[in-house]
C-alpha cells in the first residue's frame, strides 16, 4: 500500500506541477522570511539552556516559592516564544525527569500558542479596524486556555509529580549545576538547524497541499475548513472570503488559537519522549479553538 501511495504522489506532483512549484516557493519564502528569524534564535537559546542545565539552577532558586515551576515556566516560555518552542521545552523537562509524560501531554496545548509578536503583528491587522481592541483580541484567545487549564488542574489531570521531582531532583541538580559552564556549541547549533529545517519541510508540504486544493475550492465552508491546515495561509484565506464580519472575526481568532494542522506536525517533530501524544494535543486544541470561536461570537453579539 505504501509504494502505491508514494507512486500516486509522484503522479499528483506531475499533474499539479504548477501548484507544487508555487506551493514550494511560497512555503520557502514563508520559512526563511518569517519562521527562521522568529524561531531560530529561541531554538538556539533553549538548546543552550537545556544542554548547560541552566533550567535546573534557575528552578533550584525558585521552586521553594513556586512549587510547579517547570509547568508554569513551560507555559510562559511557550506562549512568549511561539510554536514549537513550548513543546521543545516540555520535551527537555521530560528527558531530565522534571515532568512525567502524562503531565507533558496535558501541558502541551497550553504551552503551544502563537507568540504575541505574531498575534499582534500578523493576525490583529487582518481584523476590521475597530472591531476589537488589542486587549479584547488577546483576551478572547487566552481566556479559553486559562479556563481549560484550571479545569484540568481541578480534576487532577495536571498535578505536581513529587515522586519524579523529589526522587531525581537533588542528585540531578547537584550534578548538573557543576556542569553548567559546559556547552557543545556545534551540537547546539546543529540541533537547532535540524529542528528549523524540519519545520520548514512541513511548512512547504502544507503549502503545496493548499495550493493544489485552493483553486478547486469555491465553497466558503470548504475554504474555512482548509484554513485550519496551515495558520498563515489559512488566515489569508479567511480574510479574503465574502462572509459577515462577525463570523470572519470569530474564524480568524479560532484559527489563531488552533494553530493549524501543520503546526501539530511541527510540534510532533520535536517530541522525542516515550508516550508523547499528539492526539491529545489536537483534542485540546479543537476544544480551545471552539471555545475562542464561541466566546468571540457571544462577545461581538453583546458588544
Amino acid at each position: 500500500m505504501k509504494p502505491i501511495f508514494l507512486i500516486s504522489l509522484i503522479f499528483i506532483a506531475l499533474i499539479f506541477h504548477n501548484a507544487v512549484i508555487m506551493g514550494t516557493t511560497s512555503g520557502l519564502l514563508l520559512w526563511y522570511r518569517t519562521l527562521v528569524p522568529a524561531l531560530l534564535p529561541f531554538i538556539i537559546i533553549t538548546n543552550a539552556l537545556s544542554e548547560t542545565h541552566a533550567y535546573n539552577k534557575i528552578s533550584n532558586n525558585l521552586r521553594k516559592y513556586i512549587p510547579y515551576i517547570y509547568g508554569y515556566s513551560t507555559i510562559f516560555l511557550g506562549n512568549l516564544c511561539g510554536y514549537p518552542i513550548g513543546a521543545k521545552i516540555l520535551n527537555d523537562f521530560v528527558s531530565d525527569n522534571h515532568l512525567s509524560f502524562d503531565e507533558a501531554n496535558s501541558l502541551l496545548s497550553f504551552s503551544s500558542q502563537a507568540s504575541p509578536m505574531f498575534l499582534l503583528g500578523y493576525v490583529y491587522p487582518l481584523l476590521n479596524q475597530g472591531s476589537l481592541t488589542i486587549f479584547e483580541f488577546l483576551s478572547l484567545i487566552y481566556i479559553p486556555n486559562i479556563i481549560l487549564y484550571l479545569l484540568y488542574r481541578t480534576i487532577n489531570c495536571l498535578h505536581i509529580s513529587n515522586d519524579i521531582i523529589n526522587d531525581n531532583y537533588e542528585g540531578t541538580v547537584k550534578k548538573n549545576i557543576k556542569e553548567l559552564q559546559s556547552i557543545n556549541l556545534s551540537g547546539t547549533f546543529m540541533q537547532a538547524v535540524n529542528i528549523i529545517v524540519i519545520i520548514g519541510v512541513y511548512v512547504i508540504i502544507f503549502s503545496i497541499i493548499l495550493n493544489i486544493l485552493m483553486p478547486v475550492t469555491h465553497n466558503n465552508t470548504a475554504k474555512c475548513l482548509l484554513s485550519f491546515l496551515e495558520i498563515t495561509n489559512g488566515l489569508k484565506m479567511i480574510s479574503s472570503i465574502n462572509i459577515p464580519d462577525e463570523i470572519k472575526t470569530g474564524l480568524i481568532l479560532s484559527v489563531s488559537s488552533f494553530g493549524g494542522l501543520c503546526t501539530a506536525f511541527q510540534i510532533k517533530s520535536v517530541l522525542t519522549y516515550s508516550g508523547a501524544s499528539i492526539k491529545k494535543y489536537l483534542r485540546d486544541k479543537i476544544i480551545l479553538s471552539a471555545g475562542t470561536l464561541v466566546l468571540t461570537m457571544i462577545y461581538i453579539s453583546f458588544d
